[in-house]
């Protein structure tokens, strides 16, 4: 995948982004439940578009007792991504 479809793939979608943002704004790992209470998101639209953002590498999961998901945060596009949002106020902290 090129870097233009990565970026498509990536913010292709007001979910993605909802997700993206809640995964910026917690220091912790999330689960699906504490993503859908955060976004608002339905369930099955959540584990669709974190399936994506796993398959370019922006989101690591990991099974420890329940599934957990982190933003990679050593992704350089995500890194750039995460900048943006902080310069135009849709992130506030980390």
């Amino acid at each position: 995948m090129n870097g233009k479809e990565t970026i498509e793939k990536g913010i292709g979608g007001l979910g993605k982004i909802k997700l993206i943002r809640a995964l910026a704004e917690e220091e912790r790992m999330m689960t699906i439940y504490g993503l859908h209470k955060k976004t608002h998101l339905k369930r099955e639209d959540i584990k669709r578009n974190l399936g994506d953002l796993i398959e370019i590498d922006w989101v690591r999961e990991e099974k420890l007792g329940n599934v957990l998901y982190r933003l990679n945060r050593q992704n350089i596009i995500v890194q750039h991504l995460l900048t943006f949002f902080k310069n135009v106020e849709y992130i506030y902290h980390p």
